[in-house]
């Protein structure tokens, strides 16, 4: 850490000399994880920092503590240094064209500041090599109080949702809202699969109905998500209070639904939750992202909609190309030309109507995704059950009838249903 530490100031400092690349928007998500840094820096220098831990599972967490960092710094290298090399060749393009002095300077700059990041990732990676995940196992976990945070969570996300689209329908806030409600629904397949396997859902209207509609929702709010990050202009930022719903309901399904680095297992979920809560939070989300799925459609009808002014450009015009596999639009002669100013600052420019008929289509594609899995949700009402138990009887077998799979037998049902 303190060699990375280092070689950040170094290059800082020879940033400060030369004068590039200088002020520009800011990346909302790198300031939020340098915040995050500097108040777990506060608190570690704190009163308790003389205190030498001697228990294993606190060494454990330290130890887990440490190589999240450094994977966030590997992380967030990698992505510095990709940005850095995308400049260095958009200066190297211009070049040939009307590049000013400060674009021919920027390009050896850029090359020096390109080999510099790349050691501290290369350094940060041999760090956290093939270790992350045998470290993280450490890590403490504090298991959720039942499902009052989440469903408190999905409350004020559903409403805080409602408010800034109202207000402000553009592209950072419906990039978010997207995003978000693609993460709700994976995180409501996880949850619904340990219902399933712990037969508190039936296996059968899971498989064959629950499962296959989510999948879909999924991928279409996945879909309209990459459509938004790339509409999103530089310097423009989300919402504050629905990144802090966001956050929080990130936090409260991951709380439940996630273990460490990957989606839970069905026995994990299944041991920190009463599984049929659980199903009943899904069915509502479901229900409630239909509504939004609605709302979304709505908005993108809207012909004040603006967006990335580069990536409208290369999706009207596929020729040139369009990065990330997004030259898919229809063009027509109406198509109309994006400044080449607004393109050079990648300014937030009018939406043509030609991108936004695409947009259109897809969001009616995606109210439908969404409509069919709040119908799959209806499975969950009539079979959503608790399980039989040996001290339940069961008034179609009359009294004494205890034995849970004699029931079942008795009401042609496997104990263990297949998968």
């Amino acid at each position: 850490m303190q060699r990375l530490e280092a070689m950040g100031r170094a290059q800082h400092r020879s940033q400060l000399r030369s004068g590039w690349p200088g002020d520009g928007p800011p990346d909302e998500r790198l300031l939020k994880i340098a915040d995050a840094f500097h108040r777990a820096g506060r608190l570690a220098a704190g009163p308790g920092r003389r205190i030498v831990p001697d228990r294993e599972d606190v060494l454990d967490d330290l130890h887990a503590a440490r190589m999240r960092v450094m994977h966030t710094l590997y992380v967030s290298a990698h992505a510095v240094g990709v940005a850095v090399h995308q400049h260095v060749e958009d200066c190297r393009v211009n070049a040939g064209r009307h590049a000013s002095a400060r674009d021919l300077r920027a390009i050896p700059r850029g090359r020096d500041a390109a080999t510099r990041i790349g050691a501290l990732e290369q350094l940060a990676g041999e760090y956290v090599g093939r270790r992350f995940s045998r470290a993280v196992d450490g890590e403490h976990y504090t298991p959720p109080a039942g499902m009052g945070r989440l469903n408190l969570a999905l409350t004020r996300w559903d409403t805080q949702v409602h408010r800034t689209l109202a207000a402000t329908p553009r592209a950072p806030n419906l990039h978010l809202v997207t995003a978000t409600q693609g993460m709700i629904a994976t995180a409501s397949t996880a949850i619904l699969a340990a219902a399933a396997s712990a037969g508190q859902v039936d296996d059968d209207a899971y498989e064959h109905r629950i499962a296959t509609a989510l999948d879909v929702n999924q991928q279409m709010w996945v879909r309209a998500a990459n459509r938004w990050g790339a509409l999103s202009s530089r310097g423009e930022r989300a919402d504050p209070a629905l990144v802090q719903s966001a956050n929080e309901l990130r936090a409260a399904l991951h709380e439940i639904a996630f273990d460490r680095t990957r989606w839970a297992a069905p026995q994990v979920v299944a041991g920190r939750v009463d599984l049929g809560a659980a199903a009943a939070t899904v069915r509502q989300s479901m229900i409630a992202g239909a509504e939004v799925a609605c709302i979304y459609r709505d908005i993108t009808d809207e012909r004040d909609l603006v967006g990335s002014a580069r990536t409208i450009a290369a999706w009207i015009r596929p020729d040139d190309g369009a990065p990330g596999g997004h030259a898919d639009l229809p063009v027509d002669d109406e198509a109309a030309l994006v400044p080449p100013r607004e393109m050079h600052g990648n300014r937030a420019v009018a939406i043509p109507a030609v991108v936004r008929r695409t947009l259109i289509a897809e969001a009616t594609r995606l109210v439908d995704a969404s409509e069919a899995a709040m119908s799959a949700s209806g499975a969950l009402a009539q079979v959503l059950r608790q399980p039989l138990n040996e001290s339940q009887e069961c008034s179609r077998c009359g009294p004494g009838q205890k034995d849970r799979r004699a029931i079942l037998a008795e009401h042609g049902r496997p104990a263990n249903p297949p998968r």
